[in-house]
């Protein structure tokens, strides 16, 4: 029978990439990690990693069991902090979009006082695939509007919110009533440094009627981002509620066609931690805090 030590073996194997840096991660003597390698392959009627290679690699019997590993020891981890600290619990959130933290900050504050025993953080899922990270127990809780249609999650929708186009007054679409996407082709789209298919702009305006802007630029920081719009210098779509009631003065905000782009932004989690009452309690205080912090929203 496979056991933890077993998962803890060949997560240790993988990470080190050899017996003795694996030993060593393990707290035991490389002979010792070397007799429960053979036990465990004897178990298995086969090798799990191929002797004598460079680089380290697995076999198709030790991926299998990484596998089990990567998915069966977080959730141990989990569910062992749950039972003996039953009031307490982590919470990593991951989110897609800088513009969040208008209402996630004050989220957190009344959610910190509610839940004090609960350690959180925050992640800019720029760099990473936040779903695979959630599957994987990296995070707890992503902040997304592309719910997937995948049994391992559930979504807790905090509200509905329309996609604006935020442009300078000064720009040549800025007195439109709506935008078409033919109007977006000879402009400088300015977007977060993430990949086309993870944004709205393009999924549900500009690929549908396949239009790609002149141009586009990916900035990461907020603040350059509207330093570029104000300079007539790009284009970027955002919620209303992500711009300051000064920035709102200086710029034109113009609907992305005639009925305009509307989302809904979901609290994802994994299905078994839905029920847990802290997470409950996080999207009921996201619901009611952005319900009294932003306008031009629907809560769901």
């Amino acid at each position: 029978m496979i056991e933890i030590s077993h998962l803890k073996l060949i997560q240790a194997l993988n990470k080190q990439g050899n017996v003795s840096g694996a030993a060593d991660s393990l707290f035991i003597t490389q002979s010792a990690l070397s007799h429960q390698i053979k036990k465990l392959e004897d178990l298995l009627d086969g090798s799990i990693f191929v002797r004598h290679s460079d680089p380290f690699k697995l076999t198709p019997q030790g991926k299998k069991l990484l596998e089990l590993a990567n998915d069966v020891l977080p959730r141990i981890e989990m569910t062992e902090k749950q039972l003996i600290h039953p009031e307490g619990g982590r919470l990593n959130i991951a989110i897609e979009c800088h513009s969040c933290f208008d209402w996630l900050i004050p989220t957190l504050d009344v959610f910190r006082e509610k839940q004090p025993k609960v350690d959180f953080d925050l992640s800019l899922a720029f760099s990473f695939e936040p779903m695979e990270a959630l599957k994987n127990y990296d995070v707890d809780m992503v902040v997304t509007s592309d719910p997937l249609d995948d049994k391992q999650f559930e979504y807790f929708p905090l509200f509905d919110y329309q996609m604006l186009m935020v442009m300078s007054l000064d720009s040549a679409l800025a007195k439109k009533p709506y935008l078409t996407p033919g109007d977006i082709k000879d402009q400088t789209l300015l977007t977060y440094p993430v990949s086309h298919d993870r944004l709205d702009v393009f999924n549900y305006f500009l690929k549908p009627a396949k239009v790609n802007p002149k141009t586009t630029r990916k900035v990461e920081l907020p603040l350059m981002m509207m330093q570029l719009v104000l300079n007539n210098q790009g284009i970027v779509t955002m919620p209303q509620w992500a711009l300051t009631d000064e920035q709102k003065t200086k710029v034109s905000l113009i609907p992305l066609g005639k009925n305009g782009v509307w989302r809904t932004l979901y609290l994802a989690v994994r299905a078994g931690d839905k029920e847990l009452i802290y997470i409950k309690e996080f999207a009921n205080i996201a619901k009611c805090v952005s319900s009294k912090n932003l306008n031009d929203i629907n809560v769901k």
